[in-house]
């Protein structure tokens, strides 16, 4: 969700930073065929600690991985977690904002604090940095499942979402498909969350696993691979919503999107 969100976010002309700031398990790396080894998010935190950090270094830590879209790799191992301090990470969401349009961030879904180490700055937290992406965000997109296991986490989360933020949210279930919650399940979904949770409108993203398996083959997004299939639709929906773009022309624009890129790739040297 949040690589393709940020890819349908940015564009040569608006760019895009995606930042994997999940202290559990960084995945984007891998989702979008970057190697481990590249500089990410945990040296853009030790040049922030030294201050050294400003665009132009942290433009060379986020390469571009398509035209308009940066990243900036998460920790190559869960165990290295305290190398993402809070006030670190908050400096380097600050130079995002001076390097692109937009910055999405993609955390792991504990909020738990430690009350122990809230008093204490210097300690680090482990999820630490998704409170900070919380607390720094313009808009929170909020990720749950299409099914009774999912939709529960889902509930609770938001719940507790409430107290972490007061940003304006939108609602994403993924993976919407009839078997587990039976049939007209974009119906059932969005009544159980309004009467569980009080959300009002919930995009949905229909089960595509096709697509899906096709983009993560290749280390590419939706748009790259499977520019006309259901889940992608779906996202650039959202991405008009973020964006408050005009829904009129999705289509259009979503289309000469494509052509465009896939001409830059397929240009003769």
């Amino acid at each position: 969700m949040a690589a393709n969100l940020a890819a349908e976010l940015g564009d040569p002309l608006t760019p895009v930073v995606l930042v994997d700031a999940d202290t559990y398990g960084a995945s984007q790396a891998q989702l979008l065929a970057v190697l481990d080894e590249v500089p990410g998010v945990a040296a853009a935190a030790r040049a922030a600690d030294q201050g050294n950090l400003d665009r132009d270094v942290l433009a060379r830590l986020a390469p571009e991985v398509r035209p308009g879209l940066r990243l900036l790799t998460g920790l190559p191992r869960a165990d290295r977690w305290p190398e993402l301090r809070d006030v670190a990470l908050a400096d380097v969401l600050e130079q995002c904002r001076r390097l692109a349009r937009w910055t999405v961030v993609d955390v792991a879904p504990p909020l738990e604090q430690d009350e122990e180490l809230s008093f204490d700055t210097l300690a680090p937290r482990r999820n630490g940095a998704a409170l900070t992406a919380l607390e720094t965000a313009d808009r929170v997109v909020v990720v749950g499942t299409g099914d009774p296991v999912g939709l529960q986490r889902l509930v609770r989360g938001l719940d507790e979402l409430a107290t972490r933020t007061v940003a304006p949210r939108s609602v994403v279930v993924t993976r919407v498909r009839p078997g587990p919650v039976g049939p007209d399940p974009g119906r059932r979904i969005q009544e159980t969350l309004a009467r569980f949770a009080g959300t009002g409108p919930v995009h949905l993203v229909p089960e595509d696993q096709d697509a899906l398996d096709a983009a993560l083959l290749h280390g590419r997004v939706l748009a790259e691979v499977r520019p006309r299939s259901a889940a992608r639709t779906a996202l650039v929906e959202l991405a008009d919503t973020v964006a408050g773009r005009e829904p009129q022309s999705r289509r259009e624009r979503a289309s000469l999107r494509t052509r465009s890129w896939l001409g830059r790739r397929l240009a003769p040297a």
